[in-house]
């Protein structure tokens, strides 16, 4: 099938922008025979306002473009309405021109489709005068056919409405990686200690981790058996923690772990926010608890755990192709069960029972998994110090955070939603760079 390629542009300067702007992707994913391909940087600017205009309008904008591919012959009308009503979903209510807004979510170029009417234009008609708009649409399709003022290009510095890709606001939400084992396969020990503990805690959330991700047991090959009962316990020892440092109301937690009785002991006695299970929820006691407590779980595939050196999918089959059709069976089973679409966050399980090369490769190609509509949900990608990274560094896992940043500044970030790293300050500064 034929397409078309067609660049949107999103806008918030109400409540939480970064959120909204989180929400209106995921929308604009779940748009029957749309495939997202790409997201710029997110972008910050000053709000467009007349000179007259009251001063509450005044408000920081986060803009960001999304390339996404259409059947060809698609009427830009029926695309427009889609994109209104998802605007109206969100919450989006009637303003003035000028007023602050929750979610704008314009068409700002249709490849090959010229348009001149009064309710749209293509390209967009004042896109070249709006670097909020025009330096992300080229972010993501530098072939547009628009008009570039010199402003556009990268060498000059002062663009209007002090227009520049945010240093702070990043489409992934960081999870901060704390391992509470002997024999985790890059830091194991470390954090058992309690003053090391804390000040790893301090240091993730400062460097912008919204979740911190802990887990008591190993699931490296060779990993040691842990009872449930030890991996409550140093579980508990750190929650208590956290508590004592009253994170609770400005960070989530996750729980780290596939045994159902630890999962239960935890939300029983302490605040959680998600379960991540390596084994995908495979343990029917594991689904009943996730149903019943409506958290949200990332749901990992996984051959074995501990993970087997030498398990792996088959290599006769693209690596994406065999994770979307392990994705839609599973999703399938886990909506039957009970659980709703909203819990549910798809992890490709980058070091489990894939090669090092099935592992990059995936790493390469995660636009993969939004062709024919495969995964519209939510995705978490942790790749963070892990063996494929031998293919081209011979440093040890513990010292592995450059390479970890280096495929960070590559992923595709419309499929990145939840990024679940050791080193957050590293990867936020690949992200950071990627200007």
């Amino acid at each position: 099938m034929s397409a078309d390629f067609v660049v949107l542009g999103l806008g918030s300067n109400l409540d939480h922008p970064l959120k909204n702007l989180r929400q209106a992707l995921a929308a604009i994913k779940k748009i029957k025979n749309i495939e997202v391909k790409n997201v710029s940087p997110i972008y910050e600017s000053d709000a467009q306002v007349p000179g007259d205009a009251p001063i509450g309008w005044n408000k920081r904008f986060l803009n960001a473009a999304v390339l996404i591919a259409v059947p060809s012959k698609t009427n830009p009308y029926e695309l427009l309405t889609q994109l209104k009503t998802i605007e109206k979903q969100m919450g989006r209510n009637a303003a003035e021109v000028w007023a602050p807004r929750l979610i704008d979510i314009d068409i700002l170029y249709w490849h090959d489709i010229t348009l001149a009417k009064d309710d749209l234009n293509l390209p967009h008609a004042r896109v070249s005068e709006r670097p909020f708009a025009l330096l992300p649409l080229v972010d993501v399709f530098p072939n547009a056919a628009v008009d570039r003022p010199i402003w556009s290009y990268e060498w000059v510095q002062e663009k209007p409405f002090a227009t520049k890709k945010s240093l702070t606001e990043f489409w992934p939400e960081f999870l901060g990686i704390l391992n509470l084992t002997d024999d985790s396969f890059s830091d194991g020990g470390h954090f058992k200690n309690e003053t090391n503990l804390i000040e790893q805690i301090h240091n993730l959330v400062e460097s912008g981790a919204t979740i911190l991700d802990f887990g008591a047991e190993s699931t490296r090959p060779g990993a040691q058996v842990v009872t449930a009962d030890q991996e409550f316990e140093s579980l508990k020892t750190a929650l208590k923690i956290v508590q004592q440092l009253n994170l609770n109301k400005k960070i989530q937690i996750s729980i780290d772990s596939y045994k159902p009785e630890v999962i239960e002991k935890c939300l029983t006695q302490f605040h959680i926010d998600f379960i991540n299970d390596v084994t995908g929820l495979k343990n029917p006691h594991m689904i009943s608890l996730v149903k019943e407590s409506q958290k949200k779980a990332f749901v990992m595939h996984s051959l074995s755990v501990p993970a087997k050196r030498d398990e792996f999918i088959s290599e006769q089959i693209k690596p994406t192709d065999f994770l979307k059709a392990w994705w839609s069976q599973k999703r399938q089973s886990l909506l039957q069960a009970g659980l709703s679409e909203s819990q549910l966050i798809f992890d490709p399980g980058i070091g489990f029972g894939k090669t090092n090369e099935q592992n990059l490769f995936i790493l390469n190609h995660l636009e993969d998994f939004g062709v024919d509509d495969a995964i519209t949900d939510s995705i978490l990608i942790g790749h963070s110090r892990k063996s494929y990274q031998t293919l081209f560094s011979s440093r040890p896992a513990s010292e592995r955070d450059l390479e970890t940043a280096l495929i960070t500044q590559k992923l595709n970030l419309a499929f990145t939603q939840y990024l679940r790293v050791h080193d957050v300050k590293s990867q936020a500064l690949a992200l950071r760079t990627n200007i």
